[in-house]
């Protein structure tokens, strides 16, 4: 007897668990952004069509795009493309090595349909994990980049 209750309760428990897998599996997915810096950036009406690191920059176009660069790199360039600014404002290019920040270069960026600029950052051989973050004027950021100095 003592079996048969012990097997009617495993039954049970596998029953439940099955009712709230399945559950969670019928939840429409979510429309929102993956994440809260997606969703502000949209609110505010920009977006960041292109963010590319490289190692020059030509006719306002990045040059020698890559996730690592020799020790021997002079300067890295971050080059990014807005879309969609609806008013002029300024953003930050917050450079960083590991988690020490190393630089802020504030840029204004004009009122238009597309804008492209681009930060540099001497590098004097800091070997490292880099980091580029662009920061808004609120603190929000809107997108990030990550290289390698070898």
């Amino acid at each position: 007897m003592k079996r048969i209750f012990f097997g009617i309760m495993i039954l049970v428990i596998f029953v439940m668990v099955g009712a709230v897998l399945a559950e969670e599996a019928a939840k429409p997915a979510s429309s929102e952004p993956a994440t809260p810096t997606a969703k502000e950036a949209l609110e505010k009406g920009i977006i960041i069509a292109r963010m590319e690191i490289a190692g020059g920059i030509e006719n306002r176009e990045p040059v020698g795009a890559a996730s690592a660069f020799p020790a021997t790199q002079e300067k890295v360039w971050c080059f990014v493309e807005f879309q969609n600014v609806d008013k002029e404002t300024t953003v930050n290019y917050v450079w960083s090595l590991g988690e020490k920040e190393v630089d802020k270069v504030p840029q204004t960026i004009k009122a238009s349909s597309r804008h492209r600029t681009w930060s540099n950052k001497t590098i004097a051989g800091r070997k490292g994990d880099w980091k580029v973050d662009i920061i808004d004027e609120s603190g929000t950021v809107l997108k990030s980049a990550s290289f390698k100095i070898e």
